[in-house]
């Protein structure tokens, strides 16, 4: 069935990342709505969108989409989730879901009470690289998870400004990672984290499971020279080296058993389907059209603030930061 939707937002990022992936879904791009008019006109008119709006309760109002989609900035996901969960259509958002915990629950009590979708774009989780790994994880010959180590860094453009999100390192950048640990590990039990100028941390994370992580995250390399090497072990002589979203391998021992290394042609450094753009969209229409939970759901994505926020907690007070003690 074709889907109704909407989209908020029309800057960079959905230029470039979302928009170009709506002609492979089954739906219907009704209307396109951003504060800078002129913005909207130009998607709505590049991605055959029949409306362009500047105001978002009018555009539900008067369009009644089936779902809507989110790619402003992190401020406003929040309110426009719920805004439109409370006109009757789905939600995807891009990340974070909100910018606190705080607000995520907000978020994931709008959900639960319309019984409609929403969904955070966490895109590492619909990588293939990383879905790979996670069902190799899941599976009984690689054994019990030990040790997540994962090495995570951007080039040296936050100031950490905290009236911006986007320029908070942590929450803009590492968020995505932070994801992606409890993706593969499962959910936190406690967190010992250090700083030198939140621009630079080292995580240590215990999950339920009984796995132990280490996160290593910095600001200060280089947006030229890819880093996020992610080093998965399990069993004895279990293990997953990935690269950059990408590039999987798995050893059992000596042998390789099992890789993923795709061959295709990119864009500005990207892929709409191996960094998990192309995916995390599918999800959300395939979980609206089956009338299902998708994966990365709000119930699901709200614990990475939490995470987030237990990062923040360890950094100010030099204590280990139990997950069941931290409201």
């Amino acid at each position: 069935m074709n889907i109704r939707l909407a989209a908020i937002g029309a800057g960079r990022l959905s230029s470039r990342r979302i928009y170009p992936n709506l002609h492979l879904l089954p739906l219907e791009l009704l209307a396109v709505c951003d504060l800078d008019r002129g913005l909207a006109s130009s998607m709505a008119s590049r991605f055959g969108a029949k409306a362009v709006y500047t105001d978002h309760k009018r555009m539900l109002e008067e369009m009644r989409p089936d779902a809507v989609i989110i790619c402003t900035g992190p401020e406003g996901h929040e309110k426009l989730a719920i805004d439109a969960m409370e006109a009757g259509a789905h939600a995807y958002t891009e990340k974070p879901p909100a910018v606190t915990y705080a607000g995520a629950k907000a978020v994931q009590e709008t959900a639960r009470r319309t019984g409609l979708i929403c969904m955070t774009g966490f895109k590492k989780r619909f990588a293939p690289a990383y879905v790979k790994s996670k069902a190799a994880i899941d599976s009984a010959e690689f054994g019990k998870l030990n040790l997540l180590s994962i090495d995570y860094a951007a080039g040296p453009t936050y100031d950490n400004d905290p009236t911006n999100p986007t320029k908070q390192f942590l929450l803009d950048f590492c968020v995505h990672i932070l994801d992606l640990s409890r993706y593969l590990a499962g959910e936190v039990a406690s967190v010992y984290a250090i700083t030198t100028d939140h621009l630079n941390y080292a995580v240590n994370l215990r999950f339920e499971g009984g796995a132990i992580g280490t996160v290593a995250l910095s600001s200060n390399r280089d947006w030229a020279v890819s880093t996020e090497k992610v080093e998965i072990t399990g069993g004895p002589g279990q293990f997953i080296s990935v690269e950059n979203s990408i590039s999987m391998v798995r050893h059992s021992g000596a042998i390789i058993a099992d890789w993923h290394s795709p061959n295709h042609s990119i864009s500005a450094g990207d892929s709409m389907v191996e960094t998990g753009f192309a995916g995390e969209l599918e999800e959300f229409c395939n979980a609206i059209n089956e009338k299902r939970t998708p994966r990365s759901s709000i119930s699901e994505s709200m614990g990475t603030l939490k995470l987030y926020e237990m990062i923040m907690a360890s950094t100010k007070s030099g204590q280990v930061i139990d997950a069941k003690s931290f409201a």
